[in-house]
């Protein structure tokens, strides 16, 4: 099996990408924080397969970059040190904002940091007639992964959508979300897993406790 077959098999749905938008989902890659076994990104392979399922980058682009990470595991590990520092500081600040709190400075800068270094990468192309924005590569592209989640964070908390951003309800989740419902009814990361859960235990503690007493 060659190498771009072994990356199409690690994409086949390895992350929920249910967030709303890609720094959401980055978020969630870690599902619930008090339970460090639900942490899905372990290394910079993880982190490729993330930023490709998600559409962050190109999947073309990842045998290339895991051959870079081999060449360079000491820059690899460097990036990947500074996805989870970023990852916790946009949840941190995602959760505040959810939460109706003032979010932390520090976090705030950290994101700015991200993005400092993201956007001398982007640049303006033109496709079919139309432009578009395109990631270059530039002297790091081992950070490729994470310029675009720098960017897809400045884009929603200076928009009306971070007012939809919103923490699942469940007992044992963390997860993040944008709340597209008409009425902003949301509560669960999907309906499937914390809603069925959280209604179980609704019907077990009715039952348990019996029909009202005349």
């Amino acid at each position: 099996m060659n190498q771009g077959d072994h990356a199409e098999r690690a994409f086949d749905s390895a992350f929920e990408l249910t967030g709303g938008a890609l720094c959401v989902d980055f978020t969630n890659t870690w599902g619930d924080r008090r339970r460090p076994e639900s942490d899905r990104l372990h290394g910079y392979d993880d982190l490729l397969a993330f930023a490709a399922e998600a559409g962050g980058i190109d999947r073309g682009a990842v045998a290339a970059l895991r051959r870079a990470a081999r060449r360079s595991p000491a820059q690899a590990r460097a990036v990947m040190a500074g996805a989870l520092r970023l990852r916790d500081a946009l949840y941190r600040l995602l959760a505040a904002e959810a939460r109706g709190r003032r979010p932390a400075a520090d976090d705030v800068e950290a994101v700015n940091g991200a993005l400092a270094e993201a956007l001398p990468y982007l640049r303006l192309s033109r496709r079919a007639g139309a432009y578009v924005w395109r990631w270059t590569p530039g002297e790091d592209p081992l950070a490729a992964p994470l310029r675009p989640v720098a960017r897809s964070a400045a884009d929603l908390l200076t928009s009306g959508d971070l007012a939809r951003v919103r923490e699942c309800d469940g007992a044992d989740c963390t997860w993040l979300f944008l709340d597209q419902s008409r009425n902003r009814s949301r509560r669960w990361c999907s309906m499937e897993g914390c809603g069925n859960r959280a209604k179980a235990r609704r019907h077990y503690h009715r039952h348990r406790e019996g029909p009202p007493r005349g």
